[in-house]
Formats: C-alpha cells, sequence, structure tokens
C-alpha cells in the first residue's frame, strides 16, 4: 500500500517521542519534590546542617537527594514525589497497594554509602523517605524511617541528641569534602542501577574483543618465515662461531689450576690444623715478653684515662 512505510516511521518516532515525554516529566516531577523537600530542611532550628544533591560515594551515574547533619544524627533522605495513595501496610512500603520494596532499598544503600564517609559514625546515620504532598504519613520500613514533607522536621527533631555543635561541624566538613569530590548526574531518575544492570555490564567487560585480521598481521608471518630461512643457512657457521669464542673467553677468565689447588686433601687438612698451633704460639711469646718488660721496670706508670690504648 502507498505510503505505508512512511507511516510506520512516523509511528516509531512518535512512540519514542512520548517515551522522552514521559522521562522528561518523571524527572521534572523528581525535581519537584527535591525542590520541595529543600524548603522543608530550611526551616529547621540553628545547628542542623543540609546537603543537597551531592553524589552518591561509589557510584559514577548517581545522587543522593539530601544529607542532613545535626544534633539528632545523619540523615540520608530520598524525596519522592510519588502520585497515588501512599501507605505502610505491616511495615511495608505499597504504592496504590503495590509493593515498593526497592524504594526502601535503594535509601537503605544510599545512607550505607555515605556511612562509609564517616565510619566512626556510621551508627548514627539513618537512611529516610520522605513523600511530597502525602499527609500523616510516618513510620519505619525496618531501618528506614518513612514520612512526608509535613511531617519532617517534627520526626527529625523528636530524635535524642547524640552529637554536640562540634561533632556536626566536623562532620559537615567530612561529607562536604566526600560528598562533593566529583560532580556526577544520575542516569535517570531510578538514582542507581539495578542489580541486572550490574550484571549485564559485567558481562560485557568480561566479552573478549575481536582482533583485527588483515595486512599488518600477514607480513610479520611473512618476515619470520625469512628470518628462519636465512637462519638454517647460515645457523652451523654462526653457532661454531659463537662456541668458540666463549670457550677461548672461559679459558681466559678461568685459566689453569695452581700446584696448591691440586694437593691432596689429605695435605691441605694437615695445612689447615697446623695453623692454630702457630696462632697460640705466637700468642705465648707475646706474652712473656710483656710479663719480662713489667718485671724490668720498678714502678708503674700513671694511668692516663683520657689516653688511647
Amino acid at each position: 500500500m502507498a505510503g505505508e512505510s512512511a507511516r510506520e516511521v512516523a509511528r516509531r518516532a512518535r512512540e519514542k517521542a512520548e517515551r522522552l515525554n514521559k522521562r522528561a516529566e518523571l524527572f521534572e516531577q523528581g525535581a519537584d519534590g527535591e525542590v520541595a523537600t529543600a524548603a522543608i530542611l530550611a526551616t529547621l532550628p540553628p545547628g542542623w546542617i543540609s546537603l543537597h544533591d551531592v553524589r552518591w560515594p561509589g557510584r559514577r551515574l548517581a545522587n543522593v537527594d539530601h544529607v542532613l547533619i545535626g544534633p539528632g544524627g545523619v540523615f540520608v533522605i530520598d524525596s519522592k514525589n510519588w502520585t497515588g495513595r501512599i501507605s505502610l501496610d505491616g511495615g511495608h512500603l505499597r504504592q496504590n497497594g503495590y509493593s515498593r520494596e526497592k524504594a526502601v532499598a535503594g535509601a537503605a544503600d544510599a545512607a550505607l554509602a555515605v556511612s562509609e564517609l564517616i565510619s566512626p559514625y556510621a551508627a548514627w546515620v539513618h537512611p529516610v523517605l520522605c513523600f511530597v504532598g502525602q499527609d500523616h504519613l510516618s513510620g519505619w520500613c525496618r531501618e528506614v524511617m518513612v514520612c512526608s514533607t509535613a511531617n519532617l522536621v517534627g520526626m527529625l527533631t523528636s530524635r535524642p541528641v547524640v552529637f554536640t555543635p562540634e561533632h556536626v561541624s566536623y562532620l559537615h566538613g567530612q561529607l562536604d569534602i566526600g560528598l562533593r569530590r566529583t560532580a556526577a548526574r544520575p542516569a535517570g531518575p531510578s538514582k542507581g542501577f539495578t542489580f541486572q544492570d550490574r550484571v549485564t555490564m559485567s558481562r560485557q567487560s568480561a566479552r573478549p574483543r575481536s582482533r583485527r585480521s588483515g595486512g599488518p598481521s600477514l607480513s610479520r608471518f611473512l618476515v619470520g618465515v625469512a628470518m628462519l630461512i636465512a637462519f638454517v643457512g647460515v645457523g652451523p657457521q654462526v653457532a661454531t662461531g659463537i662456541g668458540g669464542a666463549l670457550a677461548e673467553q672461559l679459558t681466559k677468565n678461568v685459566g689453569t689450576p695452581s700446584c696448591s689447588e691440586s694437593l691432596d686433601p689429605r695435605a691441605r687438612s694437615g695445612e689447615a690444623s697446623a695453623q692454630p698451633r702457630k696462632v697460640k704460639e705466637r700468642a705465648k711469646s707475646r706474652a712473656q715478653e710483656r710479663r719480662q718488660a713489667r718485671e724490668s721496670t720498678t714502678a708503674p706508670p700513671a694511668v692516663n684515662e683520657c689516653a688511647t690504648p
């Protein structure tokens, strides 16, 4: 049918445009949620310090929405601007009745990564999921605090005091350096790689690369064959010349053994055993000479403690 192929191209282009628009909307929705959460954190009393939109430690293409340092500890906050009904059912996070355990695990992973930068204080680093526009949402999903922008400040300030102002200032300096060392941006609204993404990347990195074939390999092969033929032709003469030179050098360095080296081993052992006797005799004669010198003097000389023996 006339125009069928062109219509197919238009259909695929329209579908791609719709996917890109959906992706852009997700990014804009997430950005609006981060802005709303940052505005709420700005209302905290003095003594709290916030870091916004920082890198995820250990990940090149992921970010952490907010890191809050204050008297109650360090809080790694992930803003969520979801639609629908968000609820906590028996410690499980649900959106319109569907489980959202992936978001809970992501918040816990982000807090763990941040805690590694300040490992002595890791016990006071807490993950937080903060939902924008959800009223009366509070609770815990295992170790993850779940709240909304409506009660975020109340849940943070109700935590027991564990840090002094000196601790807060020190931790702020450490995290500001560690989290802003590289400016990495997330690849998508998921804020990190999934397990399947890591498996795919590891398989691609382990895949052997194809080697090129063509002129250079053939040229090297021909050169090797030519060298082999040349060596077969002149090899015996070269080997003879090298052998003669080595023999002459060894003869020059080693030389002929001396007469003393060709003595019988028993004679050498007898000579070695006679050496200790000669040493003892010389020591005995020297001791006798010193004794005679002392006896010939009437009084001992004065000792000079500064003199060297």
